[in-house]
């Protein structure tokens, strides 16, 4: 086949028509998923300006994350009939993607507002919040905290569960523990360990949007029952009547901080309007 400068183009010409490096295109050949029109005597390689249709479609098939021996397949079988069955199956992995995407996505805004508020509060506030919308969350039974091994476990199972589940969280896990039991001046003893959902179809319990008690704890778990301690307190003494459970939510965990003992907690219960 003669040469026409008006349609044939080298390897170069062609990787800048299509924006793609030229390496791509030598290893596109050298595995026989797209080869130059013609190959000259000594070796020169050209491109047909009517090929960019057919990398086009390679371009395609690749963003629908397609591996190359499939692509190189489908082109050499390619049909009206193939092509709607592999759109669909792509339109159907792309929806699965989507989704996931959009969880991660508040998954990443839930930890920004977490470590924003956590910048700003002073550990020694107790106060009172408006919580305006109901969150969903996933429950599991927490074992007593009688060893770091229950504890362990009691988070493994948790994450096993949301894994079985196919659910992806929007936070890290909290713990859950009854007020009365608080109140009873009972040693710390959790009834749940729970994940904020973004999907009330995932969810199994829910923390009821209304006035929550808010105080935060630092210097370790080990202190904790102190800060409980002062809630109970400020309720006491404000004549605030406590309902439910008593939530801890980690606003600085291991992403932002080293160790336990730097964590910020972030403890909320509900009172009576």
């Amino acid at each position: 086949m003669d040469i026409n400068p008006q349609i044939h183009l080298t390897t170069g010409q062609f990787a800048k028509l299509m924006n793609i490096r030229k390496d791509t295109l030598i290893y596109y050949d050298k595995v026989g998923i797209f080869s130059p029109e013609i190959i000259t005597s000594n070796g020169y390689r050209y491109y047909s300006v009517y090929q960019a249709e057919v990398f086009h479609v390679i371009l395609i098939l690749k963003e629908l994350d397609m591996p190359l021996k499939e692509i190189e397949k489908f082109l050499d079988n390619r049909s009206p009939e193939r092509l709607l069955l592999l759109l669909e199956q792509k339109e159907k992995a792309l929806s699965t993607k989507i989704n996931h995407l959009t969880k991660m996505k508040k998954l990443v805004e839930d930890k920004k507002n977490d470590i924003r508020e956590a910048l700003e509060v002073n550990t020694s506030d107790i106060f009172i919040e408006h919580k305006v919308e109901d969150d969903f969350i996933v429950v599991t039974d927490a074992k007593p905290l009688t060893n770091d091994r229950n504890a362990y476990e009691s988070i493994q199972l948790h994450f096993k569960y949301l894994d079985e589940s196919n659910n992806v969280s929007s936070t890290s896990e909290g713990w859950m523990i009854s007020v009365s039991s608080v109140l009873d001046r009972e040693s710390i003893k959790y009834d749940y360990l729970y994940t904020k959902v973004t999907e009330s179809s995932f969810a199994n319990r829910i923390i009821e949007k209304g006035t929550y008690l808010v105080a935060y704890h630092s210097g370790g778990y080990l202190r904790i029952e102190e800060t409980y301690s002062r809630l109970v307190k400020y309720a006491h003494d404000n004549n605030l009547v406590l309902k439910g459970y008593i939530y801890e939510d980690a606003l600085l965990d291991e992403l932002s901080v080293k160790g336990f003992e730097k964590y910020l907690i972030k403890l909320s219960v509900q009172v009576l309007a």
